[in-house]
């Protein structure tokens, strides 16, 4: 695979942690799932996406097993011990090795977790919906280790420069915070729109607000750094095109 099809975490983890996106590039897709989607449930001819899946499986370790995820935009959290047919929820935890945990996106927010001393790994899918029911809080409260022992990249999601939601998004917030100080700490993730009575959300800070209260150091919180609705050379986003493709969010431990 080229170097641009992979995007490997750049974060406090150990060695042993693995943690990738993938990007839309270098696969067999044909617009407007070009090209390397990996989503079956879009659209897209399935020989080609397990075509584009293959490639990928090609290029990782050949025995890593392989557990695939059917998101809901809720907040559960499945730990996983052996791999199986696609499972329905939002988060996927395991502390076995070489078994990878994959979340598909294209603009949702991917959260990857993993212990400071490689015993365990999360991947979690978390869109506005998922963040504000406690997808992020379900995920670090099924870890073993606390939160201090913890590190997390957010990978590539739609950044604040484009992703407008109505006040009630905003007002589901803020209505869960149980503090003024709270409220006002979340306030400032949703700046005014353009369009009357819209707001500017920001997924990626939402994110660092709900893990730092959950005790993990700011200094253990990567990414961010991404939009998948600018960079449309690089990647899919449901908000700008609508019927589009997905990326693969995975995170497996080294055996």
């Amino acid at each position: 695979m080229i170097e641009d099809q992979l995007i490997f975490a750049d974060w406090n983890a150990p060695s042993t942690v693995v943690a990738l996106s993938t990007t839309r590039k270098g696969g067999s897709s044909a617009a407007p799932y070009a090209s390397f989607n990996v989503g079956a449930h879009v659209g897209d001819e399935l020989a080609r996406v397990d075509a584009n899946r293959a490639i990928l499986q090609s290029e990782l370790p050949p025995d890593l097993r392989w557990q695939w995820l059917d998101q809901v935009h809720g907040a559960d959290v499945l730990e996983v011990v052996a791999p199986g047919s696609t499972l329905t929820a939002d988060g996927l935890l395991t502390r076995e090795k070489n078994l990878i945990c994959c979340v598909q996106t294209a603009d949702c927010l991917p959260v990857f977790v993993a212990a400071l001393d490689g015993t365990e790994v999360a991947m979690t899918h978390a869109g506005w919906k998922g963040l504000a029911s406690g997808v992020i809080e379900n995920t670090i409260w099924a870890m073993e280790n606390s939160g201090e022992d913890l590190a997390v990249w957010l990978g590539p999601a739609i950044a604040s420069c484009h992703f407008e939601v109505g006040a009630e998004v905003r007002e589901c917030f803020l209505a869960a915070e149980t503090s003024e100080s709270s409220q006002h700490e979340l306030e400032r993730c949703f700046s005014p729109a353009k369009s009357h009575g819209k707001f500017m959300a920001d997924l990626y800070g939402i994110a660092r607000i709900k893990l730092s209260r959950l005790g993990i150091s700011y200094s253990n919180i990567s990414g961010g750094t991404h939009c998948t609705y600018c960079d449309e050379d690089r990647f899919f986003s449901y908000r700008r095109d609508g019927v589009t493709g997905r990326m693969l969010n995975a995170i497996y431990i080294e055996g």
